[in-house]
């Protein structure tokens, strides 16, 4: 679960963000839908601590997110960053495991993370060896 509560954030003199209150339940599907510069990004990055919020608190597995070290916040949650954050020389499955394997996960347990996230994102098994210069942007 991911909570917002009265989550505010600020570039400057420009409110990005202003009293967020919202709530991802976890296993559901979510999606943030708004204009060019209503904050989408920032809602999203301020999650994993890509961008820090001004005030309120954020709150992912029932803990304040600023209590836990970045990247173990980070490692525990996952994210998928497209185009920029993926490595070219990789497949989609050796980006997909570049997180479990810094946390050490068996072999076995990484191929099947790998086929459970694939799964959940409707990428058919096939993509698995592809490189992301050989997938459309919506894959």
């Amino acid at each position: 679960m991911i909570e917002f509560s009265h989550v505010s954030k600020l570039f400057g003199a420009q409110k990005a963000v202003n009293d967020l209150n919202l709530n991802f339940q976890e296993g559901s599907f979510s999606v943030l839908i708004g204009t060019s510069g209503s904050g989408k990004s920032t809602t999203l990055k301020m999650i994993n601590r890509l961008v820090e919020h001004d005030s309120g608190v954020i709150r992912f597995a029932g803990e304040e997110i600023r209590s836990l070290p970045v990247l173990e916040l980070r490692r525990r949650m996952g994210y998928a960053i497209q185009s920029i954050g993926l490595f070219p020389h990789w497949s989609v499955a050796q980006n997909i495991a570049t997180v479990p394997q810094l946390q050490k996960w068996s072999r076995a347990r990484i191929d099947d993370r790998i086929d459970e996230l694939m799964a959940l994102l409707g990428l058919e098994s096939n993509l698995r060896e592809r490189y992301p210069h050989q997938l459309s942007g919506g894959q």
